[in-house]
């Protein structure tokens, strides 16, 4: 591979990938991402889970849509002449109430081994991100650490069965401020943790600026490079390396040069507070603190970069009930793109 032990992925979404690949505008991924609802993996009427394989192991063409663009694993995979793929793997009690208490008694058996036949037709390796975002507020039934640990632990022992080499587990926290105010405090990631043989990767997700501060009153939570550095040192401590398993400079349009509100809880009513921005702004407000954390911090051997129109998706637009996170495509800014490669090619350039 081009960039040795260094993974650019790209996402998040079908449409969203195709965009930036078809544009030309940027360095070429070494890795795609892609994701799927483990529950859902057995259902056609829930399309497969977004798996892109049926219960007889063949591909389909359906796509899923939870109103984030579409999805399918087996397209991601296969489509676009990209070897590595990164999968969200999704256990979330959001809509399947008591479903990690199943899994843990067996019910979803079927489903996990679906996970391992699929990674046959991925031609590289394949980062599986279970549970991921464990400590989020915004997913239920991760809030109870010990149960969550056993069901990634769970995943893994089954997908090990069947002698798969080409599969590594990642465990990825949220890092979020936002979490931790809605929560009120900040929680100790360790308890969530199922053990350093069960983990390949830790990974963490990045979407504000490193410094930022709430403006509104309430709980001060830590700062998002303070929750980062957790993280980094949670994973030095264990030799583990690190993904940014989910990247994107919310509340910026690059396309439109704006930024707004997040989040009442942050900053505001979500999308009130339009300002114009220039790219260099952006740039420096974003990027760059992202790509000086990357050079300091050697064991981050792969970035995710979220290369969508948010405000474009039903999950993300107004009225923003997840907040505001604009457009992030970097085929829309060209002075960024340009930015964008030549930090990639400079980081992939101090690959061990």
């Amino acid at each position: 591979m081009a960039s040795g032990e260094r993974y650019l992925f790209i996402g998040q979404d079908l449409d969203s990938i195709e965009g930036y690949v078809t544009s030309g505008c940027c360095p070429a991924p070494d890795g795609l991402t892609a994701y799927v609802s483990l529950f859902n993996v057995g259902s056609p009427a829930a399309v497969f889970g977004g798996l892109g394989i049926d219960l007889d192991g063949r591909p389909h063409t359906e796509r899923a849509d939870w109103g984030a663009g579409p999805k399918n694993a087996y397209e991601t995979a296969t489509r676009f002449a990209v070897a590595n793929l990164a999968i969200g793997l999704s256990i979330t009690e959001n809509d399947h109430p008591g479903a990690i208490g199943d899994l843990l008694s067996g019910a979803y058996d079927r489903e996990i081994d679906q996970i391992a036949r699929f990674a046959r037709f991925v031609r590289g390796k394949l980062f599986l991100r279970v549970g991921y975002e464990f400590d989020g507020a915004w997913n239920r039934g991760y809030e109870e650490p010990v149960r969550y640990a056993a069901a990634f632990r769970y995943i893994v022992d089954r997908i090990r069965e069947h002698t798969i080499d080409n599969i590594a587990f990642v465990w990825q926290a949220s890092a979020s401020t936002t979490d931790d105010i809605i929560d009120g405090r900040h929680e100790d990631i360790a308890a969530w943790y199922p053990g350093d043989e069960y983990v390949d990767w830790i990974a963490f997700s990045w979407f504000m600026a490193p410094d930022a501060k709430p403006s509104v009153r309430g709980y001060k939570p830590p700062t998002p490079i303070e929750l980062a550095h957790e993280v980094i040192d949670f994973a030095k401590a264990r030799g583990k390396p690190l993904m940014i398993a989910e990247a994107s400079p919310q509340g910026f349009d690059l396309e439109r040069g704006t930024k707004r509100n997040r989040s009442r809880l942050w900053d505001g009513p979500e999308g009130l507070g339009r300002q114009s921005v220039t790219p260099d702004e952006i740039w420096r407000a974003w990027f760059e603190p992202l790509f000086g954390l990357m050079a300091e911090t050697p064991s981050i051997r792969a970035l995710a970069y979220i290369n969508a129109n948010w405000d474009d998706q039903p999950m993300w637009a107004a009225p923003y009930a997840s907040g505001y996170w604009g457009d992030s495509r970097l085929q829309a800014a060209p002075t960024i793109a340009e930015r964008f490669a030549k930090a990639i090619a400079e980081w992939r350039a101090r690959a061990e």
